[in-house]
C-alpha cells in the first residue's frame, strides 16, 4: 500500500514508519519540517495530491501534553496541534484515515470497565479529543473509511511513560534509583497501558481490516492500577515502592496535569479483541521486563 503518515517523526510516527516499511508499504512523511524526498505542509498542492492518490492515510499530529506546564495558551496549543491538521487532512478527502485519538476521551471512570460504546465524563480532556475525532468529518462524508485509536499509555524502548516515571523531567534526580519509588496518588487509579509494538499492531489491524470504523481503543487486555504498577516496576528494579506521589506533590510540578496523572481508567480492548487481534504483550509483567533493560 501507499500510506502517509503525518507526524511521523514522533515517538510512535518513527517506529510506524519503520514497521510499516518493513512490512513492504511505500511510507511518505507529512511534516513542517519536511527532509528531502518527504511532504511538507506547505506544499498544499503536493501533500494534497499525495493524500488523495494513497490507499491510506495515518494521522499522528498534536504536541506533547506533559512538555510544559499548562495555561491558556498551551491548552490552545494542545488542542489545535490536533483539530487543524486532522481537518485538511479529512477535506483532501483520503480513502482511509487512520487518526490517533487517546483514551482520554472518556475521562475518569473510577472502577468501572470502559469500552468503546463508554460515554465520555466531560473534561478538558473529553473536548479535545472529541473535537479532534470530528475534525474528520469531511473524510466520513466524502465517503472515506476513518478509524480513531484511543491510545492508551504508551510503555516502549527508549522513551515512553516508564522512562518518564523512572526520570521525571521535572525533578533533577530519579526517585526509583534511590529506593524512593511509588504510585502516583493513591496507586487506587486503573492505568490503560499498552506497548508500543501493540500500538503498532493496532495500526496496521486497522489499516489491513475493511471493516474497522470507528473507535478503537488502543489498549491492552489488562490494565492494572497505579499500585500493581508500581510494585511491579520496583520488582524489576530490585527497588521498593513504598513512597507514593501525592497530588499536590504532582500539581507541584506539573499543575493542573497533574489530575489527569491520576484519573482512573479501565479501559478494555474490546472491539480489537473481537476483531481477533493477538496482542503481542498481553501482561504487565511482560511488557516492563521488555521495556526496563533498555532504560
Amino acid at each position: 500500500m501507499k500510506i502517509v503518515i503525518a507526524g511521523a517523526s514522533g515517538f510512535i510516527g518513527q517506529a510506524l514508519s519503520a514497521h510499516l516499511t518493513s512490512s513492504g508499504h511505500t511510507v511518505q512523511s507529512l511534516s513542517r519540517t519536511a527532509k528531502p524526498g518527504q511532504l511538507h505542509w506547505d506544499d498544499t498542492l503536493g501533500w494534497r495530491t499525495a493524500v488523495a492518490q494513497a490507499d491510506a492515510v495515518i494521522n499522528l499530529c498534536g504536541v506533547s501534553v506533559a512538555a510544559k506546564r499548562w495555561n491558556d495558551e498551551v491548552r490552545d496549543e494542545i488542542l489545535s496541534s490536533r483539530v487543524e491538521p486532522t481537518r485538511k487532512l479529512a477535506s483532501a478527502r483520503p480513502k482511509v484515515l487512520l487518526n490517533a485519538s487517546a483514551v482520554g476521551f472518556y475521562g475518569d471512570h473510577g472502577d468501572d470497565e470502559i469500552t468503546e460504546e463508554t460515554a465520555p465524563v466531560p473534561d478538558y480532556f473529553t473536548h479535545v479529543c472529541s473535537r479532534w475525532e470530528e475534525a474528520t468529518q469531511e473524510a466520513v462524508s466524502s465517503g472515506g473509511r476513518v478509524a480513531f485509536l484511543r491510545i492508551g499509555q504508551v510503555f516502549a524502548r527508549g522513551g515512553g511513560v516508564i522512562e518518564s516515571m523512572l526520570n521525571p523531567p521535572q525533578v533533577p534526580f530519579s526517585p526509583w534509583k534511590l529506593g524512593l519509588g511509588g504510585p502516583l496518588g493513591n496507586g487506587r487509579q486503573w492505568v490503560p497501558w499498552v506497548h508500543r509494538d501493540d500500538v503498532l499492531g493496532l495500526f496496521t489491524l486497522a489499516l489491513e481490516n475493511p471493516t474497522v470504523s470507528g473507535p478503537l481503543n488502543a489498549v491492552a487486555p489488562n490494565p492494572v492500577t497505579g499500585q500493581v504498577l508500581a510494585d511491579a516496576l520496583g520488582e524489576l528494579l530490585g527497588k521498593p515502592a513504598r513512597f507514593p506521589v501525592p497530588l499536590f506533590a504532582l500539581k507541584a510540578l506539573v499543575g493542573e496535569f497533574a489530575d489527569y496523572l491520576v484519573a482512573s481508567q479501565r479501559v478494555i480492548p474490546q472491539r480489537a479483541l473481537a476483531l481477533g487481534y493477538s496482542f503481542r504483550w498481553p501482561t504487565l509483567e511482560a511488557a516492563l521486563a521488555d521495556v526496563i533493560p533498555s532504560l
